[in-house]
């Protein structure tokens, strides 16, 4: 059927003394099939380690060291490789790592941009009513503006703040510029618009639009 798992081997267990990572395959195949693969596979149970207390995950059933687990693949003719995973896994991980590297930069770009800000007084509806766009890094300020924490980038047409809430009971309310309904406050940094500045809180933000209270 369409919707069933292709076969392929997972990690099962780890022995940090004799086997190192053990694997298994993901769900049970007729006997006559395990039969291809029991060559290269061994069936373990917690007597099989030299010790048990070295032994991480489940110590029961079928499974093959990884040199071996190619063999195995091959027996029982699977497609979804150990080695197509981890190349998979390697790609995504160099992908988030570029990604976070991209994005302290963009972060460093605005810190030192807005340290050149303005700091008027202000009231967070104000801003929020005339803004066109208010972006919240990963919705840190939807999810705890109410304990002081969290961030916005808020664009309107013609400037662009970035609010850093500042209302923890161990924060400074007297750096406060912006006032927050029912909260310490915030300080924010304002610059004019500019287009530049829009696409760094972009990179930072992941575009990820405040849905949370319009205050």
């Amino acid at each position: 059927m369409s919707d069933e798992k292709p076969l392929k081997f997972v990690e099962a267990c780890y022995d940090s003394e004799e086997y190192g990572q053990l694997y298994a395959l993901n769900q049970e195949i007729p006997e006559e099939e395990l039969e291809k693969a029991k060559p290269y596979m061994k069936k373990f149970t917690p007597r099989s380690f030299k010790n048990i207390l070295n032994v991480s995950g489940d110590p029961f059933g079928w499974m093959c060291i990884k040199e071996d687990v190619p063999k195995a693949e091959k027996a029982l003719g699977i497609t979804e490789t150990l080695e197509k995973f981890e190349q998979e896994q390697a790609k995504l991980t160099k992908e988030y790592n570029n990604r976070s590297i991209l994005k302290n930069e963009a972060m460093n770009q605005l810190e030192s941009a807005f340290s050149q800000g303005k700091r008027p007084t202000t009231n967070i509806k104000k801003l929020f009513k005339n803004a066109t766009k208010i972006y919240d890094p990963a919705n840190g300020f939807r999810d705890n503006h109410e304990v002081g924490a969290g961030t916005l980038f808020i664009i309107s047409s013609e400037e662009i703040w970035y609010i850093m809430n500042n209302g923890g009971k161990n924060d400074n309310w007297n750096m406060n510029n912006v006032i927050i309904p029912h909260a310490g406050g915030a300080i924010g940094f304002k610059l004019a618009y500019n287009e530049e500045l829009e696409y760094l809180i972009k990179e930072v933000s992941e575009e990820n639009e405040y849905n949370g209270e319009p205050f």
